[in-house]
């Protein structure tokens, strides 16, 4: 194994390696592998191949979350116009030089609250991919990322957030929680590659009956019942 990237801001510790045998990379962040690609800069991880599917049909995607840029990379080539953030901009000059990253993916260095927050783009999908070390930071776990999140995607749009825990896990059914109460019917995904499961949660941009019927003051009731529950042990 060739040791190719080795970084510690004290926020986190990136460690990019080459296997020998195969020429294949690995992205690893703070010990949590993040990218796995072959020579060619072909993704080699199941949850990537999960969203990528599952975003299959969307001409352009926002994707919050980039590492080694394997899921872009995948949307690129496949024909989506593709606008990736990531608060460390480290992160682009890795995926360019050692995971081919192609040019065509608008880079954008940028926390991805406060771009949800700024920005007035709409995409036909967007897809969350943020993490610090295996964990989802609650900085992200906001009152208003559904509505942020809804606000970005066009009608009919689609929402893929990767968490990396099982389907009963907290995250998953708080953020399953937070889409449904801006009228999105969320789906469940289980991945497993090996040993390591990630759920996938995907849902279109289609509000549900129960939305339509319900008031506002009695949505805005039940959203601040849900979000005042203190974070349970993950």
């Amino acid at each position: 194994m060739k040791v190719l990237v080795e970084r510690d801001d004290g926020e986190r510790r990136i460690r990019v390696v080459e296997q020998r045998r195969d020429g294949s990379r690995l992205y690893f962040d703070s010990g949590a592998l993040y990218t796995h690609v072959d020579a060619n800069g072909n993704n080699l991880l199941e949850y990537i191949t999960a969203m990528d599917q599952a975003l299959c049909g969307a001409d352009s995607v926002l994707l919050l979350g980039t590492a080694g840029g394997a899921l872009a990379t995948q949307l690129i080539r496949r024909g989506a116009a593709v606008t990736a953030v990531d608060n460390w901009p480290g992160a682009f000059e890795i995926a360019r030089r050692w995971f081919h990253l192609p040019a065509e993916v608008e880079c954008v260095h940028a926390d991805a609250l406060a771009f949800l927050r700024s920005t007035s783009g709409r995409w036909s999908a967007v897809a969350v991919d943020v993490f610090h070390g295996v964990e989802i930071p609650d900085a992200i776990l906001t009152g208003d990322i559904g509505f942020l999140l809804a606000r970005a995607v066009r009608p009919d749009g689609l929402i893929v957030w990767n968490v990396a825990d099982s389907p009963r896990s907290w995250p998953v059914r708080w953020i399953a929680k937070a889409l449904r109460l801006e009228g999105f019917a969320p789906t469940l995904v289980s991945v497993m590659g090996g040993d390591v499961g990630n759920t996938l949660v995907v849902c279109r941009n289609t509000p549900t009956p129960e939305f339509l019927r319900a008031g506002r003051h009695d949505r805005r009731r039940e959203e601040l019942a849900v979000f005042s529950l203190p974070t349970e042990p993950r």
